[in-house]
């Protein structure tokens, strides 16, 4: 390049990010254009667009409204909330067209994760002819990796099949450089990109490891590795790689929090907590339009698995502390967290699945349980079939509204479920909608829109089926 110096701006490039769609992606502009000068740089620009940020988050609501965890709570039905459940009906019944309806209003996400997925790409291809010292060079490509990881993870649990029931099917594209594509990309299958997945994430310990371990500051960790490398082996049945990334988890974690100790409020907002290892993004919680103020609310069958003693009825659902929620400022509303406690839950259905070690399986059932309900009794379970049941449940009350619920659905069989459904106007009838026993809407559809930006994209079947029909109650209470 006869020696011109390829420093490019930092703002340019962030722009291109924030304005670009996932055609853009596809075809990005010339190297010229992508490049910061030093490894500063490049650890602050994968911060800001590279890591998920709560616009990203936002569209990923999608996923607790199609799972067993919310329903419409009639009782908190306004009048501001008949727009919000009318917009939310093409999710919340299982619509092939959920992303085209008339007045849907939540996004796919797919084309904001993959401009953040450009923002690691970015990152991976030229940090290392940045200028500055190598310990903050190898720790942002270790994020990069980390980063790529997850939001592969998400899209390929969004829109591909289950990996232990049919990982050859479609899964997502896999571009892994920011180089220029001219005219589009196939999906790779979904073990490919599980494959690419535990790559990524290997090169990312090695890259930690090597250094002393940190938590904080809005950035993943060595810890955060381990606990998305055990939920990743989880997904494929790979007990022994599941437990040995739990172990390495818990290992070099800060261990589990008491709740018992805690003063009621979003605590998983906050470092303060020893258990989260990683803080990011936002909104989740609240289904992007706040958590029981828009007509949903937790549905009353999650709500009555917890023990009445547990900590997390107060701390997460009680009406008191959900009045504060409401006001609250931006900064201030509840979070994605990455916590240790998964690693206990990965490691113990590891455990009991892989057979012979139903009693490791327990101790971390009843270790969890005693930093969340005070006063509790390690109890035995010596039925596997139970032990198994128990731990799907301790994950549900564990992880909502994190993103699990809907994954955990998928790869434990995929069961019907059921929704109620009514317009808002007082003394309208409930319509039930069902989601049958391995339904071709637990892969969800790929937005047309995205379908139109990339001609090389294969929809899925899910996306073909006709409207989805519900079935009139007889009176008007569900």
């Amino acid at each position: 390049m006869n020696q011109i110096k390829k420093t490019i701006s930092w703002i340019a490039l962030s722009l291109a990010l924030a304005c670009g769609a996932c055609s853009d992606f596809l075809k990005e502009a010339s190297q010229d254009e992508v490049i910061v000068q030093t490894v500063a740089d490049y650890s602050e620009f994968l911060l800001g667009s590279g890591y998920p940020q709560p616009a990203i988050s936002i569209p990923y609501s999608v996923l607790y409204l199609v799972d067993d965890d919310v329903e419409i709570n009639a009782a908190r039905v306004t009048a501001n909330s008949n727009t919000v459940i009318s917009a939310r009906f093409g999710y919340f019944t299982w619509q092939p067209d959920m992303w085209e309806r008339v007045g849907a209003t939540l996004g796919h996400g797919y084309d904001q994760t993959y401009e953040r997925i450009m923002g690691c790409n970015a990152v991976l291809d030229h940090i290392d002819a940045a200028s500055g010292e190598q310990e903050l060079r190898d720790k942002t490509k270790a994020e990069a990796y980390t980063i790529r990881a997850m939001l592969y993870w998400q899209l390929v649990n969004m829109f591909g099949e289950p990996y232990n029931e049919n990982p050859g099917a479609p899964g997502v594209v896999l571009k892994l450089t920011s180089g220029l594509v001219e005219d589009g990309m196939k999906r790779s299958t979904v073990a490919d990109a599980y494959v690419q997945i535990l790559a990524d994430l290997e090169a990312a310990e090695r890259l930690f490891s090597a250094y002393p371990p940190t938590r904080g500051g809005y950035r993943v960790n060595l810890a955060s590795v381990y606990i998305l490398l055990s939920r990743v082996n989880l997904y494929m049945e790979r007990w022994d790689e599941a437990i040995t990334a739990a172990n390495n988890a818990v290992r070099v974690s800060r261990g589990l929090t008491d709740y018992a100790s805690l003063v009621p409020r979003f605590y998983l907002t906050t470092y303060d907590l020893d258990e989260v290892e990683w803080l990011y993004g936002g909104g989740s919680f609240d289904l992007g339009n706040g958590m029981n103020t828009s007509g949903f609310s937790p549905s009353s069958e999650l709500l009555a698995l917890y023990d009445p003693a547990d900590k997390r009825l107060e701390l997460w659902f009680a009406p008191t502390l959900l009045e504060v929620y409401k006001k609250t400022t931006q900064s201030a509303r509840p979070s994605n967290t990455m916590r240790v406690s998964e690693a206990y839950l990965n490691r113990a259905e590891a455990l009991a699945r892989k057979g012979g070690n139903d009693a490791a399986a327990i101790a971390d059932l009843n270790e969890l349980r005693r930093h969340r309900i005070p006063g509790y009794a390690d109890v035995s379970i010596t039925d596997p079939a139970r032990l198994l049941e128990a731990i799907y449940t301790e994950r549900r009350l564990e992880l909502c509204f994190e993103m699990h619920r809907w994954f955990d659905l998928r790869r434990h069989g995929m069961p019907a479920i059921t929704h109620l459904y009514r317009e808002t106007t007082e003394g309208d009838p409930w319509t039930r909608y069902t989601l049958n026993e391995r339904d071709p809407l637990y892969t969800l559809p790929i937005p047309t829109s995205m379908i139109d930006h990339n001609m090389a994209l294969e929809q899925n079947v899910s996306a073909l089926g006709q409207e989805r029909a519900g079935v009139p109650l007889s009176d008007t209470q569900p």
